[in-house]
């Protein structure tokens, strides 16, 4: 799965959240609040115990990666004000700078630290890590849309070849038993014709003996009657 559309996804989701709070009030702007934290919590959650971790000790992403940490923290201290307070005009005002703060950090995501990771990244490294991404955020209860949980390039490809040669062994090991079962049928038969066969022939030889028996009596008992 590719990591990058995966976060993005996650952008754009909150930035959508972002919008719909800004018209909201009372009870749902505090739902609306919850998402957002919810949303956020689980895609700091991924990106600091997968994606950071990945990038952190290669010289070109190495200080864009501890600057990101630096702002997560941020965002996550804003968080904790925001649900420990009720909305008020100080309450409108911090959410005003996390919606900043956050937005800061998707636009240096995006447009540097995901360009710099392709170069450190190879497709298979960045699709491995993008499907641990995605298992870690359906185990935190986050969905994953279906347009990005896709398989990426590699796993079409290997899929296209393995489970092309998977069905083609399971046709001819499906060709193999019809034809034993088949083969197998014909013995049985030849087998059966044989023994009826045999029956016959003694059954003929039976009675051939029994009807030379017959007559040889026959022609005693003539005899003495003579």
């Amino acid at each position: 799965m590719d990591p990058f559309k995966l976060l993005k996804s996650d952008h754009q989701k909150v930035s959508k959240l972002f919008e719909r709070i800004e018209t909201a009030s009372g009870q749902a702007k505090v739902a609306i609040f919850k998402q957002i934290q919810n949303e956020l919590e689980i895609h700091t959650q991924v990106e600091e115990a997968i994606f950071y971790p990945a990038l952190r000790n290669a010289e070109e992403t190495r200080d864009i990666t501890l600057e990101a940490y630096e702002e997560h923290r941020v965002v996550k201290d804003l968080l904790a004000e925001l649900a420990a307070e009720k909305p008020s005009d100080k309450w409108d005002a911090k959410l005003t700078v996390l919606k900043e703060n956050v937005e800061h950090h998707v636009d240096e995501e995006e447009n540097d630290m995901f360009g710099k990771a392709k170069d450190v990244l190879s497709t298979e490294q960045a699709e491995a890590l993008g499907d641990r991404m995605a298992a870690e955020k359906k185990k935190l209860g986050a969905p994953v849309p279906e347009d990005v949980a896709k398989p990426g390039v590699i796993k079409r490809v290997a899929n296209a070849l393995f489970g092309s040669n998977t069905k083609k062994a399971g046709k001819k090991k499906a060709a193999g038993k019809s034809a034993r079962t088949t083969a197998a049928k014909r013995t049985s038969k030849k087998k059966s014709t044989g023994k009826k066969k045999t029956g016959t022939k003694k059954a003929a030889k039976k009675s051939a003996k029994k009807s030379a028996t017959t007559d040889r009596r026959a022609k005693k008992t003539a005899s003495k009657k003579r």
